[in-house]
């Protein structure tokens, strides 16, 4: 359907703002016109379909990239987990939903979901481009502390064989430590000794594992199958 000629300006304004996620205010405060207005607006747009309405009061250009809506939605957040590992060529599998980590609890939105971090595993990101991401290590990391926004730990360890040579493994190892998990230590850990790594990246991993047992993939059913040496139950 063809825009008029207020619809058409309004559109070619929220372009030349850069403004791919946006909201009725967003329009009162950029093109001076009140809310009953913008509303009107808005909803010709959607209508004649050039944007789309994403979930709570935001709303955003059709041909948007999501990464780049996920991105604007809430801040602190960055795409990290399942969504990144796929960015990054790691995995082939490309999810559903788009997973973030944010420091601040938020409600999830329609496919984009929220995943909360504690401030001290809110690291190892930066923006490329208008997206907000997890650089490939600490997607791995993110991954690893909680699989299930990963696909499980089959997905994770196939994701860190195919893209091994891309991987930093002194900087995965850094993280590793750095976020403060006993069971990233050891599942990393376990990882890279079933894929042959022997460097003295293993060493600092085993040095603070702790005590006691914990399953390799938390979202599956315990199968008494121990390594002693990383205390994990290879339940896959």
């Amino acid at each position: 359907m063809q825009l008029s000629k207020l619809e058409n300006g309004v559109y070619g304004e929220l372009r030349k703002n850069k403004m791919v996620l946006f909201k009725a205010r967003d329009l009162c405060a950029l093109l001076k016109i009140d809310k009953v207005k913008a509303y009107n607006i808005i909803k010709a747009l959607k209508n004649k379909g050039v944007i789309i309405k994403i979930g709570g009061s935001y709303f955003a250009f059709k041909d948007a990239n999501e990464f780049s809506i996920a991105s604007g939605i809430h801040w602190p957040s960055y795409i990290s987990f399942w969504s990144a590992l796929n960015y990054y060529g790691l995995s082939d599998q490309m999810p559903k939903e788009i997973f973030l980590a944010t420091a601040k609890y938020t409600k999830n939105m329609g496919k984009f979901k929220y995943i909360t971090l504690s401030k001290k595993r809110f690291f190892g990101y930066a923006q490329i481009g208008d997206i907000v991401i997890a650089d490939k290590e600490k997607a791995v990391i993110d991954s690893l502390l909680l699989p299930k926004y990963a696909g499980g730990i089959r997905e994770i360890i196939k994701s860190i064989n195919s893209g091994f040579n891309e991987l930093n493994i002194k900087k995965l190892s850094d993280y590793a430590v750095k976020i403060e998990s006993k069971a990233v230590l050891r599942r990393l850990g376990f990882i890279l000794e079933e894929i042959n790594y022997k460097e003295k990246e293993l060493k600092k991993l085993g040095k603070n594992i702790g005590k006691g047992y914990e399953l390799l993939d938390p979202n599956l059913p315990k199968k008494n199958n121990l390594n002693n040496k990383w205390l994990l139950d290879i339940n896959i």
